[in-house]
């Protein structure tokens, strides 16, 4: 995915905090923000410990994602800590 796509795919989650699943973003992070971090010489982490906790650190930002027991739709609150991060390393903002 080019930057271009990156940042609307980005914006799109920002459009929407209340309705962003799990998987998706996980996958967004790990497919396509990756080689983007990669790219860039910046860092990029995904630590997943047995259980639903993710830690993830992109550029110098680390943020959690807590996977969702009941429905598949992220808590508000680890949307917004993602795009902090996309913010961070100007992919959103």
């Amino acid at each position: 995915m080019d930057d271009a796509r990156l940042k609307k795919r980005v914006q799109e989650i920002a459009e929407s905090v209340k309705n962003v699943r799990f998987e998706d973003l996980r996958t967004l992070l790990d497919n396509h923000i990756r080689p983007f971090c990669e790219a860039k010489g910046l860092s990029y982490d995904h630590r997943n410990p047995p259980g639903s906790h993710h830690a993830f650190t992109v550029g110098t930002k680390t943020f959690n994602l807590v996977r969702p027991h009941g429905t598949p739709l992220l808590k508000r609150v680890y949307v917004e800590r993602f795009l902090e991060a996309m913010e961070h390393i100007n992919l959103y903002g």
